[in-house]
């Protein structure tokens, strides 16, 4: 199907494009783990920040709170997350449990491989230049 001109030089339609295909590639190597490009995303940011709790790994995923609970519930019933006592009454702090820890590895190894798959008709240097480049876009600030 044409995209026509005006589609073809959208930023914002060809990013979308973009993480539609990246995000096929990344559930499909995810799946036999049960978890979701989300999901492993917060347990990466939890593994790399313990004790967090679930505003900051909200705001971290630009999510809603509601949305970070939801996110830490799934991990807490996979046993790859817990949730200890946090900084006052209120809040609870995030760690990664030994069992995330034990399965993390592969995981993200497994996405790795798919995002490699996805992104196969970039060169070594391009990749980094996109990297780069997507980046220096989401350091805007509105």
């Amino acid at each position: 199907m044409n995209e026509g001109k005006e589609l073809q030089r959208l930023l914002g339609f060809q990013l979308l494009m973009a993480e539609l295909h990246m995000g096929n590639h990344a559930r499909a190597a995810l799946a036999p783990f049960g978890i979701t490009p989300a999901k492993l995303a917060a347990l990466l940011i939890v593994r790399d920040n313990p004790g967090c709790d679930q505003t900051a790994l909200g705001q971290a995923l630009h999510v809603n709170r509601s949305s970070a609970m939801k996110l830490v519930n799934a991990l807490t019933e996979r046993d790859l997350v817990e949730r200890q006592p946090g900084r006052d009454l209120r809040t609870n702090a995030l760690h990664i449990t030994a069992g995330g820890r034990d399965r993390i590895d592969e995981m993200v190894r497994c996405l790795d491989e798919a995002d490699q798959a996805a992104a196969v008709a970039l060169s070594t240097d391009e990749r980094l230049q996109l990297m780069a480049l997507l980046r220096k876009i989401r350091t805007v600030r509105d």
